[in-house]
């Protein structure tokens, strides 16, 4: 379901978005470069379809620290297993505390002098501490933002979405492109469970009392049903987005509509842009419409919801010195793998990340991070999935209204029902 989709994300990102790009930036070269050591040699965890990029960034490096050497992982799939240096993300953070697997690295960025903390955006170096110990640094971030297909918002001659769109703007847009004789709809959920979630917040409802340390639900809101009953109207009222068995004129789902150009906007996270050659993605190719994106509409006191990762260092590991200078080069990229916001600020909003990925990124990547907050596996781990299940599903059915089932969701988690 849906937090066993979440997890999958996370954990790929925790294991996979190590990649950096083949343009290595000179972010290195402000600090002084060490004298030589020892000759050493570190393992370090990327996937096979990384390995070209990595060849180059590890030459790069090695410029700088040539008695470093950095092998591959055994591992293909880029897990942690056995490396020295490998990614990690929040909601896999506290197994790997559990087993003692990662090294704390307060005394290593104390040492090196040319990272600040305050240099990360807010909230990710929290994620990666514990008991007043950094465990890793963060890496970089992906939030949700609107994606669009230009060749039907051209079609149907509906201006692009922009940054500042209203939820009237994006309504319009949504009943303009819905072409039921030609089985077009304005809008698709890519996830049935995520996108009413991030409908709610973006309303300025929530289901928690707290995104970070949730301590009741809060499904009865009188602003989280406000949001519901609006995301509930794109589907049955206004018919805007399909409904589960209209799926079949769409392709069979919707991401097959958004292939097959009869779904104009979907929301998904900012690193997916562009698709995927890999086929494992959940995108299995490359899009080929003409697309863009544009911050999510949102109301007052909304939340974007972002999931961070981060570099961490096994505790096993017989060179910790090495590893840091490698995690301290890494982590001083502009450009970051998988597409993600550099987690830095100075780099997010440097002339070289702008180059690198484009104006039109750069602007949409800030405007969606200004109100965004990360996901925090305490909010997942207090949620009762099957409460949250059941109630999205009779919303998504039609069965009963969103009041009815968000307060009925309220009293099963209460223990009432």
């Amino acid at each position: 379901m849906f937090y066993n989709g979440l997890y999958k994300k996370a954990s790929k990102i925790a294991h996979i978005w190590v990649l950096l790009p083949l343009l290595l930036l000179t972010a290195c070269s402000c600090a002084k470069t060490p004298p030589p050591g020892e000759p050493v040699t570190i393992t370090f965890a990327y996937p096979d379809s990384e390995a070209e990029r990595y060849e180059a960034l590890i030459a790069e490096f090695n410029e700088s620290y040539p008695h470093i050497t950095i092998d591959r992982s055994a591992d293909d799939d880029g897990d942690e297993d056995g490396a020295d240096v490998f990614f990690v993300s929040p909601f896999s953070l506290n197994g790997l505390l559990e087993q003692n697997a990662v090294l704390a690295l307060d005394p290593l960025l104390g040492e090196d002098g040319t990272l600040d903390k305050a240099d990360f955006y807010p909230g990710t170096v929290e994620l990666f501490t514990s008991e007043d110990r950094l465990w890793a640094i963060p890496a970089g971030m992906t939030v949700m933002v609107l994606y669009y297909n230009q060749d039907l918002f051209d079609r149907y001659g509906v201006p692009y979405p922009e940054p500042g769109w209203t939820w009237d703007d994006f309504l319009d847009a949504g009943r303009a492109i819905r072409d039921p004789a030609n089985g077009v709809f304005g809008y698709g959920d890519i996830d049935q469970y995520f996108d009413p979630l991030i409908f709610v917040y973006l309303h300025g409802g929530s289901i928690t009392d707290s995104m970070q340390n949730p301590t009741r639900m809060t499904y009865d809101d009188p602003r989280t049903i406000a949001a519901m009953e609006w995301y509930a109207a794109l589907l049955h009222d206004y018919n805007v987005a399909p409904q589960r068995t209209q799926f079949h004129e769409i392709g069979g789902n919707v991401m097959a509509g958004v292939y097959g150009d009869r779904v104009g906007m979907w929301i998904d996270w900012i690193d997916q842009r562009g698709g995927s050659s890999d086929s494992s993605d959940d995108w299995p190719a490359v899009w080929k419409m003409r697309w863009g994106m544009a911050p999510l509409p949102r109301a007052d006191q909304a939340v974007v919801p972002m999931i961070t990762s981060g570099y961490a260092i096994s505790s096993d590991t017989a060179h910790p010195d090495a590893c840091w200078r490698w995690v301290s080069f890494l982590s001083s990229q502009a450009q970051t793998p998988f597409n993600m916001i550099p987690a830095r600020k100075s780099l997010a909003e440097s002339a070289e990340y702008r180059e690198l990925v484009g104006k039109d990124v750069v602007d949409v990547a800030r405007a969606s991070l200004e109100g965004s907050t990360p996901l925090s596996p305490a909010l997942f781990e207090f949620i009762s999935f099957d409460v949250y299940g059941r109630a999205i599903n009779a919303i998504l059915a039609g069965n009963i209204t969103p009041a009815e089932a968000l307060t009925q969701a309220q009293r099963q988690s209460e223990g009432e029902d």
